[in-house]
Formats: structure tokens, sequence, C-alpha cells
């Protein structure tokens, strides 16, 4: 229950800080255009959105489970599905550092040790950060964007540095300190966190496996996005959409604010009024993409927590 009130009340603050800026957001464009676009949605297509939403976390769910496998730790498909979209319940912390969580999870069902889990955790944010930055490469080729340039030279410079540390095993102690500073996670960890999980995990193989789920999961994930903008009657085109997508996710998560909130938003606004569209058409795209791929993962995760955590209390 202390988990479940400590979500509350981050959730809470955060949906407090999201109203604050959607509604600034909104008469900075046109409340009555913005209006009018959002009763133009279908509910038929408002669930293709979220379903396919939900699907890219099906995929994302089977590369946890797949690292896990790689470091020797099996558990159940459903298990490890509902961990996995548990850990969303923090997703909109700074740079969703908040999904470490999962780690007491899989330390209380699995016995798993906290130094397993964190490597995989670790990873996953690495392999997002790796995904977006290779479909934004690709996209380069079609659509230029400066802007989309500058993140892809910073994320790479990121991922290129961090695989260098991963790679010499004193990083598993560097993490470690980083993580134990995370409430909730620090009286949980264990005294000696000796661990190969990052050398194991870093490998060729197991790294092209994460990558491709990674890319996987991502692509479906911009198709909902790609659907939401269909829905509103823009169509950009899966890639230049993809592009935008991405471009402001990566700003959000550099600015390590909760949710990336308005530099994510700000960005991609800015990106589709560059394309031509009304300030208005491309506000509403946003906060539409945004309440339907962001904020409903987060409502997901806390879903699934409540459902552990009362199965805990069921058993105790």
């Amino acid at each position: 229950m202390e988990i479940l009130q400590f979500i509350k009340r981050k959730f809470l603050w955060v949906i407090l800080l999201v109203v604050v800026f959607y509604v600034v957001f909104i008469l900075v464009s046109d409340v009555e255009k913005i209006f009018e676009h959002f009763l133009q949605i279908r509910a038929e297509f408002l669930f293709l959105i979220l379903f396919l939403v939900f699907l890219s976390h099906i995929v994302k769910s089977f590369r946890q489970k797949e690292l896990l496998n790689n470091l020797g730790e099996k558990i159940p498909w459903v298990q490890n599905l509902v961990i996995y979209m548990a850990g969303l319940s923090l997703i909109n912390t700074p740079g969703g550092v908040g999904t470490f969580i999962k780690s007491i999870y899989l330390k209380n069902q699995f016995q798993i040790p906290t130094n397993k889990s964190i490597s995989v955790i670790f990873m996953e944010r690495y392999h997002d950060l790796l995904a977006g930055t290779t479909i934004i490469l690709v996209s380069i080729f079609m659509y230029f964007s400066s802007v989309s340039i500058s993140l892809l030279i910073i994320s790479s410079v990121i991922l290129i540095g961090v695989y260098v540390l991963i790679k010499n095993k004193r990083f598993s102690e560097f993490t470690y300190k980083k993580i134990s500073k995370i409430k909730f996670i620090s009286k949980n960890l264990p005294d000696d966190i000796t661990s190969n999980s990052f050398y194991i995990l870093t490998n060729s193989k197991n790294m092209t496996k994460g990558w491709l789920f990674s890319i996987f999961g991502w692509c479906i994930d911009s198709m909902a996005v790609y659907v939401a903008f269909l829905v509103l009657n823009v169509d950009l085109g899966y890639i230049l959409i993809s592009q935008i997508y991405f471009t402001s996710i990566g700003y959000g998560v550099l600015s390590f604010l909760p949710g990336g909130i308005g530099v994510n938003e700000s960005i991609a606004d800015f990106l589709l009024v560059q394309q031509g569209l009304e300030l208005s058409v491309a506000t509403s795209l946003v906060i539409l993409t945004r309440l339907t791929t962001t904020w409903f993962a987060t409502i997901i995760g806390i879903g699934f927590t409540r459902n552990i955590l009362k199965k805990q209390r069921q058993s105790h």
C-alpha cells in the first residue's frame, strides 16, 4: 500500500501540472477550433489507437522477458506482462526512472536479484533511446529537419558514451549508487552488487535482439500516432509523423521534466506548424497523441500496480 500511495501522490502532482499546462496550451491556441476538432473523433478509431498503444507495450514486455532470460531468470509470460505494465505507472517520472520500481516486484514475486533487474530495466531505457534514434536516422534521409538532426547528434553521443561505460564492469557499481537514491528501491537493494549483468546484456546477440524488439514496439506506437493524425484528417505520411513524434519525445526526455511536459508538446507543435498546419490543428494533434500514448500508458500502469498489490495483500 505504501508503494500505491507513493504512486498516487506523484500521479496527482503530475496530473495537476498537466492540467495547468494544457489549459494554457489550449488558450494560446484557438479553444473553439480545438473543441471542433475533437468532436470529429469517432469512438471506433479511438479504440483502434488505444489498442495499438497497448499492443506496442505487449511487444516491449517480451523484450523485458527476453532480457531476463539472457540473465538466466525465467518468469511466466503473464506475470512478466503484469510487472512490465505496472512499471508504466511511473513512466512519467523524469527520464522514466520511476520504472525501476519493477525491480521491487521482480524481487518480491520471483526472488530475482535486484542487481539483475536493475540491469534489465536500465537496458530497456537504453534500447528505447537506441530505437528512437534509429527511426529518426532513417527518416532524415527522406525528410530533412535541423531540429531532428540536433537531437540525433545528442542522442548518438549519449548512446556511445553510455555503451562504453557499460562495457566497463565497474559501471554496475556506478549505476547501483545512482539507483539506490530512488525511494522504495533503496531499501530493497542488496549490499553486494557484484554482477556481470551489464556485460552479458551488451554482447552483440543480446543487443541485436533488444534493438529489434524495441524497433518493432515503437513502430507500432508510431502507427497509433499515425492513426490519430488520420482521425483529424491530417496525413503527413507515416515516416514524417514518426520523425516528429520521436523528436518531440527525445527532447522531452532530455529535459528531465515529468513526462517531458511542456517541452514535448512545444517541439511537436513547432514541427507541425512548420509543415503548414494551423496552430489549432497542430495543438489538437499533440494533445490527442499525448493522451492516447503517454497518459494512457500511465493509467494502464496504475491499474496493473493495484492488481499486483492486491494479490500481495491476499497472499499475506
